[in-house]
């Protein structure tokens, strides 16, 4: 936290100012770039910042600086050279705070590191050096002794005197026990539902989990109503082959994500529940299953009442989505959510293709995929171009939430020829611990 963002970005961020490559007119554009950026609630957002020269930034605004708004605003401000240089520790940092961190990945960010001082030293006046910088190189040992950051990094320490200080007290002696009984109560009720969960059977318990349900929630987000994820397309067609490969969203959820708290039952818009009927055909392999529409009898149908879900939690990164109008591990798509919800759905008959779930509750997201551009002017940035339009809906708009695999950030841009585009910026999950 201290060498990486309120170190070296910092520590950046003063050079380029103090040797005039970024002035108060540049500040200023950038900030209107910034604001057509839609972050996540969870994200911490710069807001009015940038414009004001960065003042009193606390460690989260910095890593959202270098790991979001950096990449998309100072392409284009920086000289050529220096952007380049940048992107090193950028990437290095990338790597870094993943939440799944391979050797590497560690190796990768060790290079870039490296990468990124030799361009320092070339680039500028050698006061920019300081021991923090030589620090980064020890990074790669200290991982390798200790496992990945975000394991022991001052992150999660700041968040629980954060935790601490907002738990209530009658401000009279004894503060101290209110305060520990309260922190510990809420820190085992997650090690209680696990252990629940694992000796319970297929009963339902969700009155007893409504009980331990906190007061917190995430703050709404207040520049956008829909969220955009990056998400890796499963190939139903090798699915169908191979039933083991597919996820249909009926599998368990982590215990992070109960109880889920679902809206009043309604019916689900005609053309999204043909997409349903079509996604059933789909995963399931059977043609034979129906539309209650135009039920055939003995045969499986699908109704189109849903329960709606205001958000859920997958493993501590929180998805939202609102009511608003090719095995594919190395393929990725980026869609918009437009709402969450589950819906009830068994099959009649188990055969070799088809197996009868263990739950007919599956869990869904539906999302509008946006088409994908063939610009590639950003590609050292990490950013990707994508096109405003979405694709037309079909069974792939239904996607488990079982398959989001991270948050992305997006920025509308036009570019020089005045073509509208969506600018994807990847995001690492929210870990607490």
């Amino acid at each position: 936290m201290h060498n990486l963002f309120l170190g070296t970005a910092k520590r950046m961020m003063e050079k380029w100012v103090a040797d005039g490559l970024i002035d108060n007119k540049k500040l200023v554009a950038m900030q209107k770039i910034v604001e057509n950026m839609t972050l996540l609630p969870d994200y911490t957002m710069l807001r009015s910042k940038i414009s004001k020269g960065f003042p009193f930034m606390k460690a989260d605004e910095w890593k959202s600086w270098c790991l979001v708004y950096s990449p998309v605003v100072l392409q284009g401000v920086l000289p050529k050279q220096k952007f380049e240089n940048w992107m090193f520790f950028v990437n290095a940092c990338r790597f870094l705070t993943k939440p799944n961190v391979s050797e590497d990945d560690v190796q990768s960010a060790h290079i870039a590191l490296e990468k990124f001082g030799k361009g320092c030293e070339r680039l500028y006046s050698k006061d920019l050096l300081s021991p923090n910088m030589h620090l980064h190189l020890h990074l790669r040992d200290t991982i390798k002794d200790f496992g990945p950051v975000y394991g022991y990094w001052l992150f999660s320490f700041e968040r629980y005197n954060s935790v601490l200080k907002n738990i209530n007290t009658n401000r009279r002696s004894g503060f101290e026990m209110t305060y520990m009984k309260t922190f510990i109560e809420d820190t085992r009720k997650g090690d209680f539902v696990r252990n629940f969960l694992k000796t319970s059977g297929p009963f339902n318990f969700s009155g007893i989990f409504d009980k331990l349900v906190t007061g917190y929630s995430p703050a709404d987000s207040t520049t956008s109503t829909a969220l955009y994820n990056w998400f890796s397309l499963p190939d139903f067609l090798d699915a169908a082959e191979n039933p083991n490969l597919s996820i249909r969203g009926n599998e368990p959820l982590p215990p992070s994500a109960l109880p889920l708290q679902k809206k009043a039952y309604e019916m689900m818009p005609r053309q999204e529940y043909d997409c349903l009927v079509g996604y059933y055909q789909a995963v399931y392999n059977d043609p034979t299953i129906f539309s209650c529409k135009d039920v055939i009898q003995d045969t499986a149908f699908v109704n189109d009442w849903i329960e709606m879900l205001k958000s859920v939690n997958l493993l501590g990164q929180t998805f939202k989505g609102s009511r608003e109008g090719r095995n594919g591990a190395k393929y990725a798509y980026v869609r918009e959510i437009q709402y969450l919800f589950v819906h009830s759905f068994s099959p009649l008959v188990s055969t070799p293709h088809h197996r009868t779930p263990q739950s007919s509750q599956h869990t869904f997201a539906y999302v509008k995929w946006y088409k994908a551009s063939k610009e590639t002017s950003r590609k050292i940035a990490g950013v990707e171009i994508w096109d405003v339009a979405f694709s037309l809906p079909d069974f792939q708009s239904i996607l488990p939430v079982h398959r989001i695999l991270l948050p992305v950030a997006i920025v509308d841009h036009t570019t020089l020829r005045n073509i509208s585009k969506k600018l994807i910026v990847p995001l690492p999950r929210k870990l607490y611990f």
